[in-house]
């Protein structure tokens, strides 16, 4: 078999499930920023707890998404 003398399929699955882990976690989490962002700022909501709530959510999400920037950064920063 040529593919699996040529091919590391062990590393290839890991590259396609972070890959994908990547892909779709973290636009989800800045999703969740942004309707707690939204969320947050409704009048209606204004001055109760679930506001106080969805703004936790939206620091929280915007923070998470922050520090995947940074670490993808850090890694394609980093020799080997």
């Amino acid at each position: 078999m040529l593919a699996t003398s040529v091919v590391d399929w062990n590393a290839l699955g890991q590259v396609v499930l972070y890959s994908l882990a990547a892909g779709v976690g973290v636009p989800a989490v800045y999703a969740l920023a942004v309707l707690g962002a939204a969320r947050s700022t409704d009048p209606q909501r204004r001055g109760g707890s679930s506001s106080a709530v969805y703004a936790i959510i939206a620091f929280v999400g915007g923070a998470i998404c922050l520090a995947a920037i940074a670490y993808g950064i850090y890694l394609m920063t980093q020799k080997g």
